[in-house]
């Protein structure tokens, strides 16, 4: 029998703080992509600080802007936290069923499976301890369901993945297995039995697209899924051995 997971929902400024210093140190790896997407978009405070494509700032400066982004809108927060919680609830069963079918022999790992509201406008997974982010607000509120299913789903393929290709648990092959778990996860949550549940359409990165397209309409067994996805990244997106 599977392990049966609850999600929690946490708040937790100490996560922001670590998230924000992460999406900063992707800036030499993405051209600045995810702070963008994450912060400089929304949170105009740091664009005052970014000198010619530079950009220093401590630990105590971003803590405090933190603190007080919390203070302002704190009602907010604290009426969306109830609000997703009870969301997910109604549908967390249904999920974990959907979920356990298509990864039948994979169990669910040991982790606090916590969400935290997050103020940055990208969600980071932490593999090790099964959180996850997402967003303290949102216009679309079911929106918040599908975040959830999506990261959740991470933790479940990288699990099965990395069982199955013992290989790729070097880290010199993270960003190839980032790639194939965001098309896997894009391939499956556009399924009809996934959108009936979760009401809302999964957002893809603009890379992945051409392979999505390729690969979403063969409605494979998700071992060919991952095998077919696995030769399409290695052929147009990373070179690896």
């Amino acid at each position: 029998m599977q392990k049966i997971i609850k999600l929690k929902f946490k708040l937790s400024q100490s996560k922001d703080l670590s998230s924000f210093f992460s999406f900063l140190l992707e800036r030499q790896y993405d051209n600045g992509r995810n702070f963008n997407w994450a912060v400089l978009k929304y949170h105009s405070f740091f664009k005052n600080i970014l000198n010619n494509n530079d950009f220093k700032i401590s630990k105590k400066q971003v803590y405090e802007y933190i603190k007080n982004y919390y203070k302002q809108h704190g009602e907010e927060i604290g009426n969306n936290i109830k609000i997703f919680s009870q969301s997910w609830k109604k549908i967390e069963d249904d999920f974990l069923e959907l979920a356990n079918k298509l990864f039948p022999k994979q169990s669910w790992s040991n982790g606090k499976y916590t969400a935290y509201l997050t103020i940055w406008r990208m969600y980071p997974r932490f593999l090790d301890d099964k959180t996850f982010q997402i967003p303290y607000s949102s216009q679309k509120k079911r929106a918040i369901n599908l975040i959830i299913a999506h990261e959740l789903l991470h933790f479940l393929f990288y699990a099965y993945f990395l069982k199955k290709y013992p290989k790729y648990s070097s880290h010199k092959y993270d960003f190839f297995v980032w790639h194939v778990s965001e098309i896997f996860n894009s391939i499956i949550l556009k399924r009809p039995e996934w959108k009936k549940l979760l009401k809302h359409n999964n957002l893809d990165y603009p890379e992945h697209k051409n392979i999505i397209s390729l690969l979403e309409k063969q409605n494979l067994d998700i071992l060919v899924l991952i095998d077919k996805i696995i030769i399409e990244v290695k052929k147009s997106l990373v070179k690896i051995d």
